[in-house]
């Protein structure tokens, strides 16, 4: 794909561990965030052409992250990352935002940042 940076935030360190490594393949330069805080922090000091967001972690949500997110970078290119289906998740209408179901695979991964890299 090409050279662009990806936050991946999951508080699962083997879910960070497998997209990290998918997207390294693809050609990204990868940071990682265990939670939803730290992500933030890092976003305020870096900027990163996707995020990669868990949505289900501890402390603070892959929502409420998002939510605060937009309050400094409202056209941040989100990929959240989940077992929910688009349905179940509200308040996700921004055209900014993709799904990634997992578990997911390399193909999976691909065709979302394809998506994301036309919008």
């Amino acid at each position: 794909m090409s050279n662009q940076s990806v936050l991946v935030v999951d508080d699962n360190e083997a879910v960070r561990l497998v997209a990290s490594e998918m997207l390294k393949r693809l050609e990204f330069d990868v940071t990682c965030a265990e939670s939803g805080s730290q992500a933030l922090a890092t976003l305020k000091e870096t900027a990163f052409d996707i995020v990669l967001l868990d949505i289900g972690m501890p402390e603070m949500s892959g929502i409420e992250a998002y939510d605060q997110l937009r309050q400094f970078a409202p056209v941040q290119n989100v990929v959240f990352m989940t077992g929910y289906s688009k349905e179940e998740i509200t308040g996700l209408d921004d055209e900014r935002t993709w799904i990634l179901p997992k578990p997911f695979t390399m193909d999976d991964l691909t065709r979302v940042l394809a998506d994301v890299n036309l919008s």
